[in-house]
Parts: C-alpha cells; structure tokens; sequence
C-alpha cells in the first residue's frame, strides 16, 4: 500500500509532463539577410531570408509591411534547405495599415530559414539628380530580439565613382555600413538589435544608374535632391553630436545630483517625523493599573490607544455593553430552532424606559436615540447595514470631538513650516517629470531615463509622505501619552489573573466595568474567567439574560456571554460596520517600409 502511494506523483508527473512541455515553446530570431535589386526601370526586387530557432512546436510565421505609397506585388515564400528553395503554402492580404505576409510549415526544436520574396513599385524617390533608396529595412513590430541583421542594395549598374554616392545607417546602433568590393551596391550589418526596435538605410546615387527609368514604378520629385538630403543628414549629425555632448555634461551632473536627492529623501521625512510626530516623553514607572485610569466610554478609549479617527466594532460592542450597564438596554439571548434539529443563538436588545441622563456622554447618547429608532426591542440581526454605517461616522465625529479637541489627549496642527517641504517636492515632481520627458524624446540615454524614473518615484512618495503629514499630523499630549501608558498598563492587569486574584472588586458594578472596557481592550475573555473562578454572584447582573435561566450559574453564564460577545460582536462587524472613515545617427524615421512579424 505505501509503494502505491508512492507511486502517485510519479504517475502524475509521467502524465503531465507532456502537457507541460507542449506549453513551455519559444522562438527566437538567429540572424535575417535582406536583398534589395533595384531594377533597371526603378522597380526593387527584394528578398529576405530570416533565420528562426524554434523551441516547441510552431507552425506558422508571418511578415508584416506598413501600407504606404509604394505598393508590394508578386510574393512568394519558400523554406531553404541545403541551399534550395522548398515552396510552402502562404496568404498575403492587405488592409487599411499593413501588408502581411504568412505561410505554414512544421517545426520542432529545429532551426528554419524562410525566403520571402516581393516585389516594390514606387520604393524610390526620383529627384532631378539623383535617386533615394530610404528604407526601413527591419521594422519596430518584431517583438524578438535578432542577433544579426545582413542588408545589402545593389544596383542596376556598378558605381563608377565613389563620390557620387552617398549613405547612412539609422539611428546609431552597433553596425556599419560601407560599399561593396565589387562596387554592385552597398552593405550595412548590425547587431543585437532589441525587440521593437527599426533599422533603416538611407542610400543616394546618380538618377543616371536607373537607365531605363519607367516613371510609373517610383516617385517622381522635382528639383534636385542631394543637397538637400545631404543637408538634413548634416543636422541630423550635428544634433547628435550635441546631444552626446549633452548626455556626458548631464551625467556628470546626474552623478553628483542622485546622493544628493537621496540624502533628501531620507533626511527630510526623519526630520519632520521627529519634530512634528514625535510623542512627549512622560515620566510614568507602573506597571499595572488595577482601576480605570479615567471614567470615560469605552469608544474613547479604543480612539486614544490607536490613535486613529475611527472606531471598530468593539467599541460600538463595548457601548452597548455599557448603555445595559447603565440601565438603558437589556440584552437577551434567545435559541432558535432551525431545519433537522439545527439550533443558532439570536440577541435581542430591549430598550428600557429609564430616562437618559444628563451625564450621559454624547457618544453613548447618540447610540441609544439609533436605537430606539428600532423600537422598544429589537434582534441584532434587523439593524439596517447601509444606516447604521452612517451613524458609525457620526459616532465617530462626536468621539473624535471629545478626544481630540475637547480633552486634547491627541493633538493635530497644520504646520506652516511644513508647507515648504510640500512645495520643495511639488518643485522635484514636477521637474523629474520634465526631465524625463525631455531625455526620453531628446537624448535616449538609458542610463538618465532610469536615474529620472528613479527620481520621479522617489519625489512623488516625498511630496504624498508630506503632504499627509501637512494635513493631519498626530501626536498625543503629555495628558494623552500618560493616559495612553496607564490604560495599557490597565489592560495587563485585567489579563493577568493571579494579580486580580490577589486584588479582585469588592462590588459587582466594578466587574461589570472591568467587562466593558475588557471588551474594547479585546480582554473580555480573561475578565470572563476571572469571574468564573473568582465565584463572582453573577445571578445578580440584571442587564444579560440568558437562554435557560433556570441553569443559570458561574460557568455557563461565563460560556453563554462569551459566546454571546463574540456574536454580537460579528454581527456588527460583519454586517451594520462598513464606515467610510476607516481608514551612426541619431536621425531617421522617415523611410518607407518597417512593419514586423512572429511565429506561432
């Protein structure tokens, strides 16, 4: 039995490893040769021969040209295998935006080559003069990377003169381009050229080597054209000479700049947490409090110790627990039976007809007028979610009152000082954007774009890290920060059982506060069983009424309100507590052509 279940994942493994590996197939690019013959009437043949490796199973590749006012004619495309040309079965469609070219074959972790031949009419621009060949010979919509480009453009006749051609490679990439020894045309090869990235070759000869020009199969231009292309490859030049210059003076300064900033960045949010956040320091040495530290509401206290502008449902727990307390609510637990047998517990609360008092705090006052709307009683489980969400953020407003501004245990203040340190980042943000911008579009440095992507992030965290704290910087008072350390000095003692053993209430009034503000301590368990064992004459507490009164005792008493808290406590969590509150040359890019494609 134990070798077959040993046996199990290696089944499984033999099952799906198939699977697995039909999925995990890639291609790459290994190399593309691309042949231009423009003809002697100005039409181009052209043939490019790519080079895939394919990892998996492929069975389709494609080619795609940009739509433009050349037009592409007599395609075909075959597979090249020891030097011969294999037709295989291929479509070619136009659209509005491109040509594409795609064919079928059957690969397997194989390397193919595949020859797509095409023809161009109206590739060439005509001048007076001379004659531009200005193409995108590999196009920005590869999404592959191709480790070596081979382009050559031969023409017509041979070159008579070197000095009546001239040529470029765009933009500035690791390749080169020169004329062929037997003087047919040019060459140009580059490599490791990113994926969606454009090569082009720009290529300018005598009008006279198109001997039998036929002015339907190119682009007629008037006037001359040599000097004035030339003149634009000459800007082109110098705008990137300067650009370069530009690049080496702003790295400089870039180095100097990023400790700088990063020095900033850390110096400034230290400096303003320490001299606006920072607590006062307070001299108290207890470790336990075995009363109340201040006879507040509980929601007062959960606001306090976590400093916050919002209350969760144990405080509204909490206050419930001590408007029964006080007399103007009971609660009582009720069985219901359900389908086959099932039973689950409802708590319905009754409200009493003792009138509120005037030292009632606002908070508590507040939460008894919602329930009354409810009527004299009620079950937990009909308090409209949507409503009293609503009411939770008044709660809050009228808690937030009284601990923040009324008895100033925490203070917030606005900060004049701090309004420099958001218009210092506001200034970065704004100026790291820009910059990245303009070395994006201008200067294509990499290194820059990434240093000014750095300092955009790390600008834009300053200025939101400043400006919450412009808004609402919190801090406790000397009265808060004392309270704060006795009140949790409280909730340890409430926890500790052998010290309130050692020091247990004389009176039930004091328990039943002990229970209450255990509650919003989330120390209501321990308080529980310190009553359990303590023998605590709970028979008197007349605000909680059990299911069975007639076992009504220590310990199932104990187990019934425990699990009777905790239900009551989701009930509000889960159901009425969604408040809101809570909180070569850089010049180019004017060629015909370009275009890209893939596999599959």
């Amino acid at each position: 039995m134990k070798r077959a279940l040993f046996l199990i994942p290696v089944v499984l493994f033999i099952f799906f490893m198939p699977f697995s590996v039909a999925y995990a197939k890639d291609y790459s690019l290994k190399e593309a040769k691309i042949y231009y013959f423009i003809q002697e009437d100005g039409e181009m043949n052209v043939m490019n021969d790519i080079t895939y490796e394919f990892d998996g199973s492929f069975s389709e590749a494609w080619m795609t040209i940009p739509v433009g006012d050349y037009e592409i004619k007599d395609v075909s495309v075959s597979e090249i295998k020891a030097g011969k040309e294999i037709p295989l079965n291929f479509k070619f469609t136009k659209d509005e935006k491109e040509y594409k070219i795609s064919w079928n074959y059957k690969a397997y972790d194989e390397i193919k080559t595949f020859r797509i031949k095409y023809k161009i009419m109206k590739g060439l621009k005509v001048y007076s003069d001379v004659a531009e060949f200005y193409w995108k010979v590999w196009g920005s919509g590869w999404d592959k990377r191709l480790s070596a480009l081979w382009v050559e453009v031969n023409l017509p006749s041979k070159i008579g003169n070197i000095d009546d051609i001239n040529y470029w490679l765009h933009p500035k990439i690791d390749g080169k381009i020169g004329v062929k020894k037997d003087l047919s045309g040019i060459i140009a090869y580059a490599g490791n050229i990113p994926s969606n990235h454009w090569v082009e070759v720009r290529f300018v000869f005598p009008k006279s080597y198109i001997k039998n020009l036929n002015p339907n199969n190119v682009i007629l231009v008037s006037g001359n054209g040599r000097d004035k292309i030339l003149a634009e490859e000459e800007a082109w030049q110098k705008r990137e000479e300067e650009r370069e210059i530009l690049s080496k003076d702003l790295e400089k300064v870039y180095s100097i700049l990023l400790p700088i900033f990063l020095a900033l960045a850390v110096f400034i949010p230290v400096k303003i947490k320490r001299k606006y956040g920072k607590d006062p320091e307070v001299f108290y040495e207890g470790i336990y409090e075995r009363e109340a530290p201040v006879d507040c509401p509980p929601a007062w206290v959960e606001m306090l110790l976590e400093k916050s502008d919002f209350v969760t449902s144990k405080s509204i727990v909490a206050s419930t627990l001590e408007l029964a307390r006080r007399g103007y609510l009971k609660i009582q637990e009720e069985v219901k039976k359900g389908v086959l047998g099932s039973t689950s517990k409802e708590y319905k609360i009754i409200v009493t007809d003792k009138e509120i008092e005037e030292s009632l705090s606002e908070d508590l006052k507040a939460l008894l007028l919602e329930y009354k709307k409810y009527g004299n009683e009620f079950y937990t489980s009909k308090i409209d979610g949507e409503k009293f969400a609503k009411f939770i953020e008044r709660f809050e407003e009228i808690v937030k009152e009284k601990v923040y501004n009324d008895r100033k245990w925490i203070v917030t203040e606005k900060y004049k000082e701090v309004n420099k340190y958001v218009i210092l980042w506001s200034f970065l943000t704004v100026l790291s954007f820009l910059s990245l911008i303009i070395i994006g579009l201008i200067l294509l440095n990499g290194m820059l774009i990434a240093i000014n992507v750095l300092f955009l992030i790390i600008s834009v965290s300053e200025l939101i890290f400043v400006a919450i704290y412009r808004f609402g910087i919190k801090k406790y008072s000397p009265d808060g920060k004392l309270l704060v350390l006795k009140w949790n000095a409280f909730k340890k003692f409430l926890k500790d059982f052998s010290l309130i053993s050692q020091y247990p209430p004389t009176s039930l009034v004091i328990w039943e506060k002990y229970l209450v503000y255990g509650t919003v301590l989330g120390v209501a368990k321990e308080v529980l069983k310190a009553m359990e064992i303590l023998r605590v004459p709970v028979e008197e507490i007349d605000w909680y009424v059990p299911a069975f009164v007639g076992t009504m005792s220590v310990s199932n008493f104990v187990e019934s309100f425990n699990s009777s808290l905790l239900a009551f406590s989701q009930s509000f969590s889960q159901n009425v507590m969604p408040s809101s509150s809570s909180g070569s040359s850089h010049g180019g890019g004017g060629g015909f052509g370009g275009g890209g494609g893939g596999a599959r």
